[in-house]
């Protein structure tokens, strides 16, 4: 009976490892990256980070409807909206919004992404004091335009 259960339990695990959606991503100029299975990070040598990753789309809404979703929560918890745009990438629609955030006596940028894929949503997020986000800004959107849910 052992047997079979490890038998069982190797099989679910190799299904689940081959299952999992992987992010392909061109990494921003000026970032160091780390990549894991089923999330990506970098950071530039000053600490602005940049993370994606992905959740399941439920309730299984379009781009506009998430959208929508993100820019209340945001608003709700209190950020100011900067800048709001559409963007491609993988022939798939995505959005972006960055926002102000003051933090003691200095101002910070948070840009958020998303990208639809039928099941799942892809998640960017890049966070750093305003200059130095400024700084990276078209690294990160040119990085953004190219991510890849495989």
């Amino acid at each position: 009976m052992k047997n079979g259960v490890r038998i069982f339990l190797s099989v679910v695990s190799l299904v689940m490892f081959f299952s999992c959606s992987k992010i392909d991503v061109k990494k921003p100029e000026g970032f160091a990256e780390i990549r894991g299975s089923n999330a990506y990070s970098a950071i530039s040598p000053e600490g602005v980070r940049y993370n994606i990753r992905y959740v399941k789309n439920y309730p299984q809404k379009e781009l506009l409807f998430w959208k929508e979703a993100l820019k209340n929560h945001m608003q709700d918890s209190g950020y100011m909206l900067v800048k709001e745009d559409t963007f491609s990438a993988a022939s798939k629609s995505g959005a972006y919004f960055e926002w102000g955030a003051p933090f003691g006596s200095q101002n910070y940028i948070y840009l958020t992404a998303i990208i639809i894929y039928d099941r799942e949503i892809v998640i960017a997020e890049a966070a750093g004091e305003v200059n130095l986000v400024s700084q990276y800004r078209n690294a990160l959107l040119e990085s953004i335009k190219t991510i890849k849910l495989n």
